[in-house]
């Protein structure tokens, strides 16, 4: 049988990742998948579909994501002389903007986020001992 205790651990820490995947992170005002999809963006010329199965997404979330980020001025989609078939995705100078502040200060909200769940995972341990 599930410890009851367990099942609270697993259910918070579930909540925490849900809330990084759909909710903006504090001062970034992107979620997580945002801000992954931007440093993806910024290392290499990706398609949609690229930049779906670089994220583990299917090609509607992911599609979901950037025209959420070409209205906010962060990407653009563009055409490349070589394959007319496709549109890439780029950075604008607003997505560097923002890019140079997630790489600022994403580690240390992640780092946030995680030392919260191991002082949470210690204390319901604690209590339930």
């Amino acid at each position: 049988m599930v410890e009851e205790a367990q099942l609270r651990q697993l259910t918070q820490i579930y909540g925490v990742v849900t809330k990084c995947y759909n909710q903006p992170l504090a001062s970034l005002d992107l979620n997580l998948p945002q801000c992954e999809l931007l440093n993806y963006v910024a290392v290499d010329q990706l398609t949609v579909a690229q930049a779906a199965e670089k994220l583990g997404f299917s090609a509607t979330r992911t599609s979901n994501l950037v025209v959420d980020l070409c209205k906010r001025g962060y990407l653009s989609q563009r055409v490349i002389s070589r394959d007319r078939r496709r549109r890439y995705l780029a950075l604008t100078p607003a997505g560097e903007s923002q890019l140079a502040v997630i790489q600022r200060e994403l580690p240390d909200q992640l780092a946030g986020i995680l030392q919260h769940l191991k002082e949470s995972t210690v204390e319901e341990n604690r209590q339930t001992s």
